[in-house]
């Protein structure tokens, strides 16, 4: 759901002093409200559109079976798994994960072409500790040597060689969400075993389609957490529109679905798959002069003014008429003569 901040601009068509007597326009004393007196500041004048948004975890993945047998170990829920570290075990071989975004696609030995899954079970075999060299494209006798240390390393039998199903390459460390198994149970190959997802999370939400402007790859914006803190969001990946029931339960409605990357993940504190508030700021105008908004006073119909403390010299009321501009965040754009940084501007007192 998508609550877009007010952003309203209005003209006035006068600039100029203007001075009234106390018997004209000043209020008897006994009905005047307390007031007291801002400056007119510089800034940009920037409007917020807000749209909820649920923490999620960054991809889903299946974890499966790559050989059938006893399964003999998964991990627990919630469990992370780095590189280098066990995925499950059936009949107590152990099936690693190594970093690398191709997948293992054939067995790795001395008797295979030359490729870049070389080149990647290489790099994580220097990452572990066991090979010495430049990661190159070729399995050779130092590929060999280095593997069967790290099958030692394992406990293993030391071939020297790998087979590609015990191995699952991924350019990221992975979550368990849910398990699909449990030890002892029999599997073959192509079982789905548990769901992984990645450790990190990021924002989902559906933006309605007359804001779709606002979200651009690459924009920066602000995730409010439910514990209070803020943080720094990019704009991630925004997908076509699609329908979905209107949330009324009458028809359906189109959405933008945005996905939101956040800069921080310590921010989030071990919260996690809780719904957040995002804001998007647009701007409205630059390089404004502001005051309150309750330091306007209506003259007519089309014509507002500011109260200049001091002012007349009579001891009367000085209203100065402003153009008016752009509103957001309690505030409002005004220009008029003699308007200028640090101009004290009288405002009721609340």
């Amino acid at each position: 759901m998508i609550a877009a901040g007010a952003a309203v601009v209005l003209a006035a068509g006068t600039t100029g002093w203007a001075v009234w007597s106390n018997a004209q326009l000043q209020p008897d004393a006994a009905t005047t409200p307390a007031q007291t007196t801002v400056e007119v500041v510089s800034g940009d004048m920037v409007a917020e559109t807000l749209a909820s948004g649920k923490l999620q975890y960054s991809f889903t993945l299946p974890v499966i079976a790559g050989t059938g047998g006893t399964v003999t170990e998964v991990p627990p829920v919630g469990a992370t798994v780095a590189a280098g570290g066990i995925l499950y075990r059936i009949d107590t071989r152990p099936v690693i994960l190594m970093r690398g975004a191709a997948p293992a696609w054939r067995d790795f030995s001395a008797d295979m072409t030359r490729g870049e899954d070389v080149r990647q079970l290489e790099a994580n075999l220097k990452g572990f500790g066991f090979f010495a060299g430049e990661p190159d494209d070729r399995f050779a006798r130092d590929t060999s040597a280095a593997v069967r240390a790290w099958q030692k390393s394992l406990g293993v039998e030391q071939t020297g060689t790998v087979s590609r199903s015990t191995l699952l390459f991924s350019d990221r460390d992975l979550r368990v969400s849910a398990l699909d198994t449990r030890v002892g149970a029999q599997v073959g190959e192509g079982t789905p075993l548990y769901s992984a997802t990645g450790t990190e999370q990021t924002v989902l939400l559906n933006m309605k389609s007359t804001d779709r402007g606002l979200a651009v790859p690459g924009t920066t914006v602000t995730v409010a957490l439910p514990t209070g803190t803020d943080v720094e969001g990019v704009v991630g990946t925004v997908d076509d529109p699609v329908e979905q029931p209107a949330a009324d339960g009458t028809g359906t409605s189109v959405v933008i679905p945005v996905r939101i990357d956040l800069l921080s993940q310590e921010a989030l504190g071990g919260l996690a798959l809780s719904t957040v508030t995002v804001r998007f700021a647009s701007m409205l105008q630059e390089d404004a002069l502001t005051v309150p908004i309750n330091a306007l006073l209506p003259l007519d119909d089309d014509t507002f003014a500011v109260e200049l403390p001091g002012r007349a010299a009579d001891g009367g009321r000085a209203l100065v008429p402003v153009t008016v501009g752009a509103f957001a965040s309690g505030n409002v754009a005004i220009s008029g003569d003699g308007i200028e940084v640090g101009t004290d501007v009288v405002v009721p007192r609340r």
